[in-house]
């Protein structure tokens, strides 16, 4: 990776020079001065307190070549507030859907979540910097989101995740430290799944509600809303960390329709809103 730096008049501009897969070299002008959290040389976290998207400076080949820690450990500590709700989207990032939900968050003062799929990437980098330099954060959702080969060993995985974050460190310099299972770690992960994620430092983040824009349930603005209501009313105790799942991809415009009255709806229960960091509870 080289650094240029570049006078445009009074301003500067810092361009990165990346090698893509297919050899070609890309110059990625880079985010000056994101608003976000990093994890220290030696994989300390931020403290719970922390409401900015956290990440990595060096990915895991640059960890394995300084000899530094490639991982945080077995333990940390757990953010539990009061009626706040984590927005979580899957499968992107996409030209159409993702920038307009980006709009929609930047009208309502509020961040949110994208796990992004290493295919996706490739094809919007832009779509991926802007999530970035809007405060917004960034997780690992594997490469392909084919079930068949990213299940197929813990081996299979981790080269999906460690695929896609080269890809997302080509285009904003940092690597996410946060990932999600497509379908759920729930009957796809066994011990040596959580084993192989931990020993690279990588922070698996399930959902506890979700607006049913992928299972069907979901078909209109307002059942995608309703779905959560109900799921609230069932399950209070969701209050401290209500993880809503969402798409973003290809497909899913319902849900860009459907996020600002899903937002006016827990505004008006009294939700604050935070993005994933590696302090969010465990999903259940």
């Amino acid at each position: 990776m080289i650094a240029l730096l570049v006078f445009a008049g009074a301003e500067l501009t810092m361009w990165h020079q990346a090698v893509a897969q297919d050899n070609t070299v890309m110059n990625v002008p880079a985010v000056i001065n994101p608003n976000v959290a990093y994890v220290s040389d030696d994989f300390t976290l931020p403290s719970k307190e922390n409401d900015k998207p956290v990440y990595d400076t060096y990915t895991l080949a640059q960890r394995k070549e300084k000899g530094l820690p490639l991982t945080y450990g077995k333990t940390r500590e757990y953010y539990y507030g009061d009626h706040v709700a984590y927005l979580t989207f899957d499968d992107g990032p996409n030209d159409n859907n993702t920038p307009e939900i980006l709009d929609i968050l930047k009208k309502e003062n509020i961040h949110a979540t994208f796990f992004l799929t290493g295919q996706n990437v490739k094809r919007y980098p832009e779509v991926v910097k802007q999530i970035y330099a809007s405060g917004n954060a960034i997780g690992v959702h594997s490469y392909s989101h084919d079930y068949k080969k990213i299940y197929a060993s813990p081996k299979a995985y981790t080269d999906e995740l460690v695929q896609t974050e080269q890809l997302i460190y080509d285009v904003i310099h940092v690597r996410p430290i946060i990932s999600r299972a497509p379908g759920g770690t729930k009957g796809h992960f066994t011990p040596q799944f959580w084993q192989a994620i931990n020993d690279i430092g990588y922070i698996e983040v399930g959902w506890n509600a979700l607006t049913g824009d992928a299972d069907g349930t979901g078909k209109t603005t307002g059942t995608e809303v309703e779905n959560v209501r109900k799921q609230l009313a069932e399950r209070p105790y969701l209050q401290s960390h209500l993880v809503v799942l969402m798409h973003d991809a290809y497909g899913h415009h319902t849900t860009v329709e459907a996020l600002p009255k899903l937002i006016k709806m827990l505004k008006a229960e009294g939700y604050s809103f935070r993005v994933i960091t590696p302090a969010i509870p465990p999903s259940w």
